[in-house]
């Protein structure tokens, strides 16, 4: 039989001087405001911020794609070529 925990959890390895920063933050006020009471809360709620950045960064750049398509599109339409 599995351990239900070991399902749901991975292990990683981070360098010593980034586990003592993580080890500093948790026993801080921010991360007790956050409600990170380990390690492990810590390292998952990084990640997660990390990777919603990053698809907000990527939603970002399709919409200025998108528009600067539509401004190109309106340009090529709007204007006669000059002569």
């Amino acid at each position: 039989m599995s351990d239900t925990n070991t399902e749901k959890w991975k292990t990683v390895k981070v360098p010593r001087g980034l586990s003592e920063r993580i080890d500093e933050f948790v026993d801080g006020q921010k991360a007790y405001r956050l409600g990170l009471m380990s390690n492990s809360q810590v390292v998952a709620y990084a990640i997660r911020e990390f990777l919603q950045e990053d698809d907000d960064i990527e939603q970002i750049r399709k919409k200025i794609l998108k528009t600067l398509a539509k401004i190109e599109q309106r340009e090529s339409v709007d204007h006669e070529p000059i002569q």
